[in-house]
Formats: C-alpha cells, sequence, structure tokens
C-alpha cells in the first residue's frame, strides 16, 4: 500500500485525490458485499413480515396482526381451534400466507336433516350449498328440484338440526354416460395355426353424454325421453391376430378325411372342383378367389363349403379342417353323410377357378 501511495505521490497525484479515489473504491466494494443478500431478504420478508389476518368463524369476525406463514400457523395464534375431519377451511390450512392482508373462512360442520319426500336423512356436514348437502346425503339433486331451508318444528324428531326441505320437480333433466363398444379388427396369420390370438392394440371404450327429461312422480322416475346425445370420447379400435392355419387339414392327397370340430362333432371331408359363379350368388355375391392352397374362398375369407341344408342351412358358417366356411351348396353325398363337407377347391382342374 505504502509502494503504492509513494509511486501516485512521485507522478505528481496530490493526496486529496488520491485519498477520494481510495475511498470511492472502499465504498463501491462494500456497497457490492451489502447488495447481495437483498433479494433474499426482500424474499424472507415477504413471508415473515406482519400482516392482517381476518378470520371468519360463526358469524363471526376478527382481525390479529400476526408474522404466521400459514394459515395454520394464524389459526393456532389466534387461539382458533378446526377440525379438519369435518370442518372447511378455505383457503386451504397449510396455505401460505402472501400480501400485508389475508382473510380465512371456517365452515363448521353441523347437523342437517335432509328430507326426500317421506325420506329423512340425518347427516353432520360442513358443505354450504344444496347440491353438496344432498351429496352428502347420497341423493340426486336435479337443477329443476326447489330446495327450502328451515327449522324443525319437532325438536324430538330432528333436534336443533337445519331442515333442508326438497320439492321434487316433476319434469327433470338427466344426464348420463353411456359406453361406446370398441370395434374389433382381426387380420388373419397363415403362419400361426387355427385358435390363436394375439392383441395387436387393445381397443378402449368410448363414452356417449346423453341428455334425457325424465318424468317423475313422488320422486320416482317413470319415464324419459332423450332430447340430446353426443361423443364426448371415441372409441379406440381393437386390433387383434388371429390364426389360420389348420393343424390337420385336408389335402389333395387325402381325398377324404374324418374332422372333428371343437364341439365334438365328426365331419367327413372331401373336395370337389367345380366353377362356382352361380352359387357365389346365394350369400351376398361379391365374387370368389382361390387361396394360395387351393381353397376357393368368398369375399370375406370364408371357404366355399358344400353340406346338408337340413343341418347347416345356407350362408351359415361351420369350421372345417382348412379353417372357416361358409355353406354355399349342396350334393347328393348330404344324404349319405349328413354332416360332411365338400370344400371348394382348385386341385383338381387347376384353373384358377
Amino acid at each position: 500500500m505504502m509502494n503504492w501511495w509513494k509511486w501516485h505521490i512521485e507522478k505528481g497525484w496530490r493526496p486529496v485525490v488520491l485519498l477520494g479515489c481510495f475511498m470511492t473504491f472502499v465504498a463501491g466494494a462494500v456497497g457490492l458485499l451489502l447488495s447481495q443478500p437483498v433479494q433474499a431478504q426482500d424474499n424472507h420478508a415477504q413471508s415473515s413480515a406482519e400482516r392482517l389476518v381476518t378470520i371468519r368463524d360463526r358469524g363471526r369476525e376478527q382481525t390479529i396482526m400476526t408474522r404466521a406463514r400459514t394459515v395454520r400457523q394464524a389459526l393456532q395464534l389466534a387461539r382458533v381451534t378446526v377440525d379438519e375431519r369435518r370442518d372447511v377451511v378455505k383457503p386451504d390450512i397449510d396455505m401460505e400466507l402472501t400480501g400485508t392482508t389475508f382473510t380465512v373462512t371456517i365452515f363448521r360442520a353441523r347437523p342437517v336433516t335432509v328430507i326426500d319426500g317421506s325420506r329423512r336423512s340425518h347427516i353432520t356436514t360442513a358443505e354450504q350449498t344444496p347440491q353438496r348437502i344432498a351429496k352428502a346425503a347420497g341423493i340426486t339433486l336435479y337443477v329443476e328440484d326447489r330446495v327450502e331451508f328451515m327449522t324443525s318444528d319437532n325438536m324430538l324428531l330432528d333436534g336443533t338440526n337445519v331442515l333442508m326441505n326438497i320439492t321434487r320437480a316433476p319434469l327433470r333433466t338427466v344426464t348420463e354416460e353411456v359406453d361406446i363398444d370398441f370395434p374389433v379388427e382381426q387380420l388373419k396369420d397363415a403362419n400361426q395355426p387355427i385358435g390363436f390370438k394375439e392383441i395387436k392394440q387393445l381397443g378402449e371404450k368410448g363414452i356417449r353424454t346423453v341428455t334425457y327429461q325424465a318424468q317423475a312422480e313422488r320422486g320416482v322416475e317413470i319415464s324419459r325421453k332423450e332430447i340430446s346425445s353426443r361423443i364426448s370420447k371415441q372409441p379406440k379400435k381393437q386390433i387383434e391376430v388371429i390364426g389360420t392355419k389348420p393343424k390337420n387339414p385336408l389335402t389333395k392327397s387325402k381325398g377324404a378325411h374324418i374332422f372333428t370340430d371343437s364341439r365334438g362333432v365328426a365331419h367327413r371331408e372331401t373336395y370337389y372342383d367345380l366353377p362356382m359363379n352361380i352359387v357365389i350368388n346365394a350369400c351376398g355375391g361379391g365374387g370368389y378367389t382361390v387361396r394360395a392352397d387351393g381353397a376357393k374362398v368368398d369375399k370375406d375369407g370364408y371357404i366355399l363349403v358344400a353340406a346338408n341344408y337340413g343341418n347347416y342351412p345356407r350362408c351359415s358358417v361351420v369350421e372345417t379342417s382348412m379353417g372357416p366356411g361358409k355353406v354355399y351348396d349342396t350334393g347328393g353325398f348330404a344324404a349319405r353323410h349328413p354332416h360332411g363337407f365338400d370344400l371348394a377347391t382348385d386341385w383338381t382342374n387347376g384353373d384358377g377357378r
């Protein structure tokens, strides 16, 4: 420091000027150090400063000056007790106090008798509105109903309870949410055996909001009419993969064999190869194609089957060893084999028809 001072004097600086510079430097450093905790002090001061808290309880008000940081602390300092299981404090009892003034309202639980026709429900609740009081009593209150608060004339029956009398309206509006089933799309996998099933995308039900106008007598609904409906949530499609590979299918080399279905019914299966252009129209048309394994299938993928119409009506769906089939045709074999199936294939001609 002495060397710094001596150097500046030798350079022609006056002592007064040097002293002023030195004092300015010191003041700036001190100011910088003191300014750092200001923000933290301001934040702390906001939460710990004195404030006016007004407490409203049972129709009375009291105001206190306090440094309490939460509603709970303010109530404790004011010697106000609450039953947190039954009473309601607004704002929340653990909320932090802010600002210079604050108001706390306490809703005390009190006995209430809810009269709904011949039904009388005695409850203890801090709820204030008719809708919430009715809900606490397990009663549905509709907007068209009329509510009246009164005092009881029968102290033996109701004690000092507040009475809430409900007069039911003959017509009321009812809104309900109804589930919408999700659609199912099935993807066929020829590499998986029949009976295999895998959910590729899980479906979700939708929600339909339906509004009715309901008619009631003595509080009991006797009829309703739908007046509006809207889909509030669209259903999500479920996608499933199902196997179509037969475990022991009929083949060209077998010619005929016995197939037992899932119900235990034995079917003698054979195959034939004829043009199916005429019979395909029996069940809605749409043409047919030849599958990779030679089976003739309709537009929905069902194998074209000939069967006994007495046991398997035309257009009915049946199980075969080659997969699901649909009855389009019959033949002379059906009298000898009433549960037999003749499967349409392209195995004889191999012409794709």
